[in-house]
């Protein structure tokens, strides 16, 4: 049993009529080896056998009675796993695009509350023989970065040497009584660890004021304030704040973000496109400018998105905002399931048309948000966010997906996330999977996410977009490549 926070909520939320709160990690398997017997057979039973290490493909959503503020993901007697493990094939001849197509019909179907949220789904009729696993899970259970895990302890060999977590099933009244006094715990617990956070705040400051000096006053106001900040105040608290203080990046760029075609009131009509870049080509591109792999995506994306722009209308003369999540897991969570993510703001250069000069301003860029937020007490904002009740995040949330076009508010404009995955590939049955990309979650606003997910030397560059309002999303992974092969050809600055 494991309690909702305030995040879990905000992304329970969000699957609604209108949007589909959820995430999906898709791998690609060659035909070759692979199990014996019927593939879905080899599925279903996998996932058997693995449901006593995986107890999130156990739970269903139960609220608390009596109308105490919380809900709780309680372990459920059967998993009926016909339901939860299916088979689709894509029709023929199974081109990259129909498959693709096959993906968005799955992602847009809602998934029932009254059984566990997910399910994988075995696709077949890829070209060449190929297949593929789908599987789908609910963002209010677990945050993207999890994905990989259920993949993991899915496979031959998993890394992971997880401990199997018998299943305590409630039933009836032992199951309210239980929810009950879970619930007044919870009720008692939180003013303790209300007061607990302050003086963890304290101590946190102490700790800031003994590295910074009383500088940290106006150096934590330039990272909280937003970059729109007018200019003589944020003048003034630069000079209060001494050396250094031009390279402090506040955590939101600004509270206006440009204008962009990727804003708008984001629906339940999703699509998929992925592109295929070399891990080696983007570790020659990040060494341009003694940056990294990271660095080198954000160039590419911000080329991609700039080249995009510029044929389907105009290009902001300032940066777009991007947001990337990142992660507070630690591996050492007790409730290892739960959403730890936030989210990263930075500028993407894509206001730029030299591609050193985006590539420079992405690694300069990313370094410093980097550094704001390692300035920031973010282990205290995790649990600060665990303290915010359901009431509060929940309905603001509904709010959002509720607007009309028009009155959707832009936080930022494009969401980017790049992930490390292993360089040697599992396999399932003998079967070596391929390939591996996220389906992304597209929050209020924002109507495209940009996903990379790398596996051995390649990454798949994965976008997920909101048809209703980039239409023509199916040429990104077309921008990209050409902005890949600019930057490799572009000579390092001297």
């Amino acid at each position: 049993m494991q309690r909702l926070t305030g995040l879990d909520e905000m992304y329970l939320a969000l699957d609604t009529p209108r949007t589909t709160g959820h995430v999906a990690g898709v791998a690609v398997f060659e035909p070759g080896d692979g199990p014996t017997g019927g593939r879905l057979e080899f599925l279903r039973n996998r996932v058997a056998e693995r449901l006593p290490v995986l107890d999130l493909l156990r739970w269903t959503l139960q609220s608390v009675p009596f109308g105490l503020d919380q809900r709780h993901w309680v372990e459920t007697g059967e998993v009926d796993l016909t339901h939860h493990v299916v088979g689709v094939t894509v029709p023929m001849p199974g081109t990259e695009e129909q498959f693709h197509e096959v993906v968005d019909e799955i992602m847009a179907e809602h998934l029932p509350r009254d059984r566990p949220m997910w399910r994988i789904y075995l696709v077949e009729g890829l070209e060449g023989g190929r297949f593929a696993y789908v599987v789908k899970i609910t963002h209010g259970l677990t945050d993207g970065s999890a994905l990989w895990a259920i993949y993991d302890l899915l496979s031959d060999d998993p890394v992971e040497k997880a401990t199997a977590r018998p299943a305590e099933v409630l039933r009836g009244r032992r199951r309210q009584a239980e929810l009950v006094k879970r619930g007044l715990q919870g009720l008692v617990a939180k003013p303790v660890e209300f007061l607990r956070l302050q003086g963890d705040l304290i101590a946190w400051a102490k700790g800031q004021v003994d590295r910074e000096g009383w500088a940290t006053v106006p150096r934590t106001a330039l990272r909280v304030l937003p970059g729109s900040l007018p200019a003589p105040i944020a003048g003034v608290l630069r000079k209060v704040a001494g050396a250094g203080a031009d390279q402090i990046d506040p955590l939101m760029p600004t509270m206006s973000p440009p204008a962009s075609p990727f804003n708008g009131a984001v629906t339940n009509n999703l699509g998929i496109t992925t592109a295929d870049l070399g891990i080696g080509d983007l570790r020659t591109i990040g060494k341009k400018v003694g940056g990294t792999i990271n660095d080198a995506v954000l160039a590419v994306v911000a080329g991609g998105l700039r080249a995009y722009m510029a044929d389907h209308g105009t290009v902001p003369d300032e940066p777009l905002v991007g947001s990337a999540p990142i992660s507070w897991r630690t591996g050492e969570e007790v409730d290892r399931w739960a959403n730890h993510v936030w989210m990263l703001f930075l500028p993407l250069p894509t206001h730029l048309e030299d591609p050193i000069a985006r590539l420079q301003f992405a690694h300069d860029a990313a370094t410093r948000a980097k550094t704001t937020w390692d300035n920031m007490p973010s282990h205290l904002m995790r649990r600060a966010a665990g303290l915010v009740p359901s009431a509060v995040m929940a309905p603001g949330a509904r709010i959002m997906t509720a607007l009309p076009i028009g009155m959707v508010p832009r936080m930022y404009n494009v969401a980017v996330s790049n992930v490390k995955g292993p360089r040697v590939a599992p396999t399932y049955g003998g079967a070596q999977m391929q390939e591996y990309f996220l389906y992304g979650f597209l929050t209020p606003g924002c109507g495209i996410l940009v996903g990379g997910m790398s596996l051995g030397d390649r990454m798949l560059l994965g976008t997920t977009a909101c048809r209703d309002i980039v239409p023509d999303y199916r040429r990104l992974p077309d921008y990209f490549q050409a902005s890949l092969q600019e930057l490799l050809a572009a000579p390092a600055p001297s």
